[in-house]
């Protein structure tokens, strides 16, 4: 646990620590924010996609002797572009703790798969969750999704399956931390205090995917290939929660009233800026599976292609 909250906490970086006393110009917040976002929106639908890779491209009926079903876990991570968080980092006066071009974003899955009937499909489904606090620091995690898969070749004459599917992805996410000493917020010359403020980073996505995929049975061996494309509905953005404080209510009232010009929701409980985008994401999947008797073991590589953004997965299953 600990270990994944730490890699998930890296995108924090994009958002504190804030030490006491530090002026954040919220206009220049903003921009970060518009751009971090952006490219969130390529990376989360790439990141909802871990799970049900599974190395057969077809698993077979259910009402079979014996029936053909399986259930496992996946965990592994794909990357994001390292180059918004660091603009965004700028705006508190700090740099990144990691010379690094991309940060990883970290997923697992648990999930199943259950061969269909008379006709040859199957279906899977997924779901992930993680929410944990490590001193200051807070991150969850929520993955939920499913796939139906056609077969156009079953490997019943040649032992090469080919099959098609449709799917759906939900995630959402976020990781924050909370400060000691005062977030000072200025913009349009109003400057607005927030003691003790939780400053972090949110995104969600919802995404429709197609994907198509080639699986070749060896002895102990199947490598497997596969395209898919998904259209995506993302937020992404900053919260930062905290009372808000001026020097009289007037002064709060005109400050407030700037910073919705900006951009920005504003309550007596803080502030905050997400970014909705719309937009398609394609890639490429391949690897390998170790079968062992009724187990396999499933490595995945995956490459985000609009994004030149890449992943990797570990998987392990009992499958009939």
């Amino acid at each position: 646990m600990r270990k994944i909250t730490t890699l998930l906490l890296i995108c924090l970086c994009a958002a504190g620590p804030v030490f006491s006393q530090q002026t954040v110009d919220l206009e220049g917040l903003k921009k970060g924010v518009n751009d971090f976002s952006k490219r969130m929106a390529y990376s989360l639908p790439f990141n909802s996609s871990i799970g049900l890779n599974w190395s057969d491209a077809y698993i077979g009926q259910v009402l079979d002797a014996p029936p053909h079903f399986g259930v496992g876990f996946t965990a592994g991570f794909t990357s994001i572009n390292s180059s918004t968080a660091e603009k965004m980092l700028k705006q508190f006066d700090l740099d990144m703790p990691i010379d690094w071009d991309s940060f990883p974003l970290v997923g697992y899955t648990l999930e199943g798969r259950v061969g269909g009937f008379f006709l040859p499909f199957d279906i899977g489904i997924k779901v992930g969750y993680l929410d944990a606090k490590l001193d200051s620091f807070e991150t969850n995690y929520l993955l939920l999704g499913g796939d139906f898969r056609y077969a156009i070749l079953k490997g019943d004459v040649l032992p090469l399956k080919l099959s098609v599917g449709v799917g759906y992805n939900y995630m959402q996410g976020g990781v924050a931390m909370t400060q000691t000493g005062d977030m000072l917020l200025s913009y349009g010359g109003y400057t607005i205090g927030m003691p003790n403020p939780k400053v972090g980073l949110v995104w969600e996505t919802s995404s429709v995917d197609v994907k198509a995929q080639a699986s070749f049975s060896l002895a102990i061996l199947t490598p497997y290939l596969g395209v898919g494309a998904s259209y995506a509905w993302s937020k992404a953005g900053i919260k930062v929660d905290g009372k808000l404080k001026g020097s009289n209510s007037y002064l709060d009232t005109e400050a407030k009233k700037a910073i919705k010009g900006l951009g920005f929701d504003v309550t007596n409980e803080g502030i905050s800026s997400i970014v909705d985008v719309e937009n398609l994401s394609t890639r490429v999947f391949g690897g390998f599976s170790v079968n062992l008797v009724a187990f396999r073991i499933d490595f995945t590589g995956l490459y985000n292609i609009l994004d030149a953004n890449y992943g990797a997965t570990v998987g392990a299953r009992f499958q009939l």
